[in-house]
């Protein structure tokens, strides 16, 4: 785009409608980029460093989302060629998301007095957060450092306003809604334990492996998707390419392996012992799959986001995927970094969303670490099978509870080693219990040219079936994948 284009545009906004094209770009533009963000040229670099100003409909879209339809002039459109574009957009990953749409509109129809009450009602904010000169765009942008506020997590900004103004809060329930009936991506989860709160509507309880939906509260944008594994054709025609990932290209992509082993900065948590068979295994394995393996050992939770950030800003364009495994103690929704610190799924996620030489190709997450404290317990059965190591030779990754972070981009998947709230286990001499069969069903899934989805079918089937210290475990893949994904081997 050139310069004296967005010179123009620059000299005619104003302060405030700069500050709410910044809150618009939070998803694209890295919250430290954007601090030294001053006027519109500042914002215009740090957009077209992430290559978002190629085009000019990200810029058009922005203008049109503030109501500033007259400078779209200086793009060479106008506001009803946009709202049709808009209209015809079928890819929801692309673009300013509804929901952060949502939250302007709500700090444009909030009046100076309303923003007072809300100031007043934040307790859980710090006070130097909620300065006079603060706007509700300030406020909304600190609650969701604050893990407060989130797609999946509107509950308490919907509380707050429902004291201070029912029309507002109503504004929320409207996209809950709207999220509800017209889903934009799609989540797979495994049905909660009997003794898990938080709520699950469980379609079929004879069938441990059943895929059931969340229920709105827990997650009003999300719906169940479940693919038939059994449709799968052995060898895919090429008629029906365009419903599988393409995976040609040697290497297929890197595979990030972060193994935190040692945690003598963080006790009491012990050191992760057996971790290192997971490693090995996790190298080997997608070695064979054609991936480049990127070994990364006992790094705190700055230097987890600096690695992710670091592979994130790489150059993907001659590959075809990207995978990430980590090893570590964790939170709910969230892995701990060597110094103890807490580093939320969503963080790690979200870089990948923004690479655009990722863009429409499948990212893989698998994460071995606890999401919370809560234990399952087993229904024995009688079943004749090999002798497994002793209950005291297996250790779990685990720590506290921490609010839920989950990807809401199109192209991934995250294999946790368990549902949220409960532990997983780890064997210290032959490694964790969901790497190892993860590992095991991945090759199977090579010779019989399975999907991605069946292989980890397989792999709740396996971890679930095992009885650990007296307790069960049950690992939980979540996708937002848009087409089939099979590995094979030449």
């Amino acid at each position: 785009m050139e310069t004296q284009t967005l010179h123009e545009i620059d000299e005619e906004l104003t302060k405030s409608e700069v500050a709410a094209l910044k809150f618009l770009c939070i998803d694209f533009v890295t919250k430290k980029r954007l601090e030294g963000v001053k006027d519109a040229k500042d914002l215009f670099l740090r957009l077209n460093e992430q290559a978002l100003l190629d085009e000019n409909f990200f810029l058009a879209e922005l203008l049109h989302t503030i109501g500033r339809f007259d400078l779209l002039r200086h793009l060479g459109t106008n506001k009803r060629e946009i709202d049709i574009r808009l209209k015809k957009r079928t890819d929801s990953s692309s673009g300013v998301s509804p929901y952060r749409i949502m939250l302007y509109k709500l700090s444009e129809d909030t009046t100076d007095q309303n923003l007072q009450t809300i100031k007043f009602l934040m307790d859980k904010l710090p006070k130097s957060k909620l300065q006079a000169s603060a706007t509700l765009l300030d406020v909304l942008a600190e609650m969701e450092k604050m893990q407060m506020l989130g797609e999946d997590n509107l509950d308490e900004l919907e509380r707050i306003l429902g004291e201070c103004d029912k029309q507002l809060a109503s504004m929320v329930q409207q996209f809950r809604n709207l999220q509800t009936r017209e889903p934009h991506i799609s989540r797979q989860v495994c049905p909660s334990p009997p003794q898990q709160e938080e709520s699950m509507d469980i379609s079929n309880t004879q069938n441990p492996l059943s895929i059931v939906e969340t229920s709105p509260q827990d997650a009003p944008s999300l719906a169940a998707v479940v693919t038939d594994s059994q449709d799968l054709p052995t060898i895919i025609d090429t008629q029906e390419a365009d419903h599988y990932y393409s995976l040609t290209r040697r290497p297929r992509g890197y595979c990030l392996i972060i193994n935190n082993y040692s945690f003598q900065n963080a006790r009491p948590l012990l050191d992760r012992k057996g971790t290192d068979k997971d490693e090995e295994e996790l190298t080997r394995t997608f070695s064979k799959l054609h991936f480049e393996p990127q070994n990364k050992t006992d790094l705190s939770s700055s230097d987890m986001l600096k690695i992710i950030t670091e592979f994130s800003e790489m150059d993907h364009s001659q590959m075809d995927a990207f995978v990430c495994c980590i090893l570590s103690h964790g939170e709910k929704g969230a892995v701990l970094g060597t110094d103890g610190k807490p580093v939320a799924i969503r963080e790690l996620t979200l870089p990948f969303a923004r690479c655009r030489t990722l863009l429409k190709k499948p990212k893989l997450f698998f994460i071995q670490a606890c999401q919370g404290k809560q234990l399952q317990r087993p229904v024995y059965i009688q079943a004749d099978g090999d002798e497994t190591p002793s209950d005291d030779e297996y250790e779990e990754d685990a720590q506290s509870v921490m609010l839920r972070s989950i990807p809401l981009e199109a192209d991934f998947l995250i294999g946790m080693a368990t549902v949220e709230s409960y532990k997983s286990f780890r064997h210290i001499r032959e490694g964790s219990v969901f790497i190892q069969a993860l590992c095991k069903q991945l090759q199977n899934g090579l010779r019989s040219k399975e999907d991605i989805h069946s292989i980890l079918t397989r792999v709740n089937r396996e971890v679930s079936g095992r009885v650990l210290n007296g307790h069960k475990q049950m690992p939980e893949p979540r996708y937002t994948l848009t087409k089939k994904l099979v590995f094979t081997v030449d």
